[in-house]
């Protein structure tokens, strides 16, 4: 799919994602979704203050303050001209410049739609309490290290379908376990990985 084309698909999904007004580009949404949202690396990331925005010289629109585990941190810059600097120091400590071209974000757009799908199931419980659910989820991700989403469904029968797949994309989502996204959207036959079922 091209990157012009993320937006309109969203846009005619009837997905409703969180706080998606506020990534309007093409480009931008696709990092979000596919460099951030989904990436089991990533610990946390808000948008670049406007005083390190001014320093790399962007918009801070276009860039995003991420961080890693072991406290990494980077600044992703989405579809930029390389900037003058490869680090910066922020009050978090020192943090590597990475440009995200828009050739890396074409790679990515497939994969950024799928997600689409995951990141609504996750949304579509944002104001419930999912307690119960979870913690039966981390009970089933403690004895089994892989399954595929039908065979979750099955290990949480007490629990409707689309809130064992809202659960399991909010793992996703944290990192605790690894959804496999890379051939199609998330169904019955997608299969997921434990990752690391803790606090971070």
């Amino acid at each position: 799919m091209p990157i012009e084309g993320v937006a309109t698909a969203i846009a005619t999904s009837g997905l409703h994602i969180a706080s998606s007004s506020n990534r309007t580009s093409d480009t931008s949404l696709v990092h979000w979704l596919a460099y951030l949202e989904s990436e089991t690396s990533v610990i946390s990331f808000a948008p670049l203050p406007d005083e390190l925005s001014s320093v790399v010289g962007t918009s801070p629109a276009s860039a995003m303050l991420v961080r890693y585990p072991k406290a990494r941190w980077e600044i992703h810059i989405v579809a930029c001209r390389d900037p003058e600097l490869e680090h910066i120091e922020t009050e978090f400590g020192r943090a590597a410049v990475r440009v995200v071209s828009i050739d890396e974000l074409r790679t990515r757009s497939k994969v950024a739609i799928r997600w689409l799908k995951a990141v609504s199931y996750a949304g579509m419980f944002r104001y419930q309490d999912m307690t119960p659910v979870m913690n039966q989820l981390a009970s089933v991700f403690k004895q089994t290290s892989s399954g595929t989403m039908d065979e979750l469904v099955l290990h949480l029968a007490g629990h409707d379908r689309a809130s064992v797949f809202g659960a399991a994309a909010k793992a996703a989502i944290h990192g605790y376990i690894v959804l496999d996204l890379s051939s199609h959207g998330l169904c019955g036959a997608s299969r997921w990985t434990v990752n690391r079922w803790r606090e971070r």
